[in-house]
């Protein structure tokens, strides 16, 4: 399936020793593990090959009975999870996301200005993908990520254990969805600046949204430019 889309597969290994080996000595852009290849020692060699090589992308994939360990890798720094049974489908909409996020830490980097971060963020969204490419737009242009949250519930927790400046929130959530997420959120935090992030653009849903006390949105796929500007007018 790579072949067929133009990519170069460098190489495929076995074990976990030749795998991780494989990455520090071809420098590939993106290296695919499976969960089970690596589940004795996960988390720390995650860790060491991310830290190693932070040139190249770690994308998981597993079986959906292995959901505590994809979360557990994202939270290493891993950039994308495919689910199995794979199809050309999955696979190329996991890679092009993880490409995204890999451009944006190339381009979009901004200049150190030993200042520290210049707001704090939680971001609230399902997808991790969505998530860990926002958290890269976001540090890599001075802002600091305080807690991301998979869900309604999640992330109004989130909002109260971490002193947030403004909040990145998605419409379609688990549990209690974007715009009652948002409904609770004034409640006990009137002035928080919230941006939302929204595959949906018809009417009915970003009126809601304004309604609800969004103060702007932005429309998945990201445009990272758009996500910067929107969110310096909210916290201006």
């Amino acid at each position: 399936m790579l072949a067929h889309e133009g990519g170069r597969v460098l190489a495929t290994l076995r074990t976990p020793t030749e795998a991780l080996a494989a990455v520090g000595r071809l420098k590939p852009d993106i290296a695919i593990f499976d969960l089970l290849l690596l589940a004795p020692s996960m988390p720390e060699a995650l860790r060491s090959v991310i830290a190693d090589n932070p040139e190249t992308a770690i994308v998981m994939m597993g079986m959906d009975d292995q959901k505590a360990a994809a979360r557990e890798a994202m939270d290493c720094g891993v950039l994308g999870y495919m689910r199995k049974p794979l199809n050309e489908a999955n696979l190329l909409t996991s890679l092009l996301q993880v490409k995204t996020i890999m451009a944006c830490r190339k381009d979009l980097r901004a200049p150190a200005t030993g200042e520290g971060p210049q707001h704090r963020a939680v971001i609230i969204d399902h997808d991790a993908l969505a998530r860990g490419l926002l958290r890269v737009i976001l540090e890599d242009n001075g802002f600091e990520v305080v807690a991301e949250a998979g869900s309604g519930f999640e992330g109004l927790m989130a909002v109260e254990r971490h002193e947030a400046d403004f909040v990145c929130l998605a419409v379609d959530l688990p549990e209690i969805d974007g715009l009652n997420t948002v409904a609770c959120l004034r409640a006990v935090h009137p002035d928080l600046p919230v941006l939302m992030v929204t595959a949906r653009a018809d009417r009915e849903t970003v009126s809601a949204a304004i309604r609800s006390g969004v103060q702007d949105y932005v429309l998945k796929p990201f445009d990272a430019e758009r996500v910067i500007a929107s969110i310096r007018k909210l916290v201006a």
